[in-house]
């Protein structure tokens, strides 16, 4: 299994971040690309079978497809 790897990598940021008093919140991964922290955009909780709309404060500039090869 792969996620003892990445536990045990937060485990030890976070013990580093406590001693130096840095408060770590773990969160689940949706939505974390599209939030934006500077914006101070909350990250909603993704639930199976709910339909909620969520707005967030960025806008995209330009579609990229990586399908045809192109990249930013």
């Amino acid at each position: 299994m792969y996620l003892f790897p990445i536990t045990k990598l937060i485990e030890m940021l976070s013990y580093k971040a406590k001693m130096v008093g840095i408060d770590v919140i773990i969160t689940e991964e949706s939505y974390t690309s599209a939030s934006s922290f500077i914006d101070n955009d909350l990250i909603p909780v993704y639930k199976k079978g709910e339909n909620n709309q969520v707005t967030f404060s960025g806008k995209r500039i330009k579609r990229c497809s990586a399908a045809k090869g192109v990249s930013p």
